[in-house]
């Protein structure tokens, strides 16, 4: 699911079922010190409530997409 709720943040993409949160950093969205850190609380608390947490880079997204679905699969298989 993208965008999940979660609390006062949103998960860039969700398996809830699983407990697996995806989030990807880019240059972007990090343009400023108040959203770097916003997304480190995030990660915080999703590690807090017991969920998996893999984040990746825009680069591995459009670089390596290969490598970073499967890295999802893997993890999503692990929590079956």
């Amino acid at each position: 699911m993208l965008g999940h709720p979660f609390g006062a943040y949103r998960i860039d993409l969700a398996f809830p079922a699983a407990r697996l949160a995806v989030e990807v950093d880019g240059w972007a969205w990090h343009v400023d010190a108040a959203r770097f850190r916003a997304d480190r609380r995030k990660g915080n608390a999703v590690t807090r409530a017991g969920w998996d947490l893999l984040r990746f880079t825009w680069h591995d997204l459009d670089s390596r997409p290969s490598e970073t679905v499967s890295e999802i699969a893997q993890t999503l298989a692990r929590a079956a």
